[in-house]
């Protein structure tokens, strides 16, 4: 039976997630969740910004929603990277044309191990439900040579 593209974006996805030393995440939300179904044109110039700032950094984005109670579905972004970028609100702020939010925190490897397992396991969100588009790109790597793999104990 043949691979789906569902199941081959999770697994080249789990892949970089899994493959890559990855210590710190980020969320990047509108303050205004109404305003999240223009995630994907105005991203494009917050990862451009982003790769600029820190362009010794390496960066794993991934789109993601969130459904709070009766409120719309909205769409974030979720970055992991090796480090706490400073100044990444105000960046956000600055690139993106509305208020946006960003959380920060340092990644355990047990915290990390579970982000990947429950990606596994679960089915990708359904990104219709905030964007009328098919075939998103869910994810991308930002600085790509500066990755840094993770050593198997071999």
């Amino acid at each position: 039976m043949s691979e789906s593209s569902e199941e081959k974006t999770k697994r080249k996805y789990l892949a970089v997630l899994r493959g890559h030393q990855w210590s710190y995440q980020h969320s990047v939300f509108y303050d205004d969740p109404e305003q999240s179904h223009e995630l994907l044109e105005h991203m494009v110039k917050f990862k451009q910004a982003l790769r600029r700032r820190c362009p010794d950094q390496p960066f794993l984005v991934r789109i993601q929603t969130l459904k709070k109670g009766s409120a719309p579905h909205q769409a974030y972004l979720t970055i992991f990277t090796t480090k706490k970028v400073e100044g990444l609100r105000e960046l956000a702020n600055k690139v993106f044309p509305a208020t946006m939010n960003v959380l920060g925190k340092r990644l355990s490897v047990e915290k990390h191990d579970s982000i990947a397992t429950a990606i596994e396991k679960q089915k990708p969100q359904d990104l219709s439900k905030v964007f009328d588009k098919a075939g998103i790109n869910r994810w991308s790597v930002l600085n790509k040579d500066r990755v840094i793999p993770v050593l198997s104990g071999d």
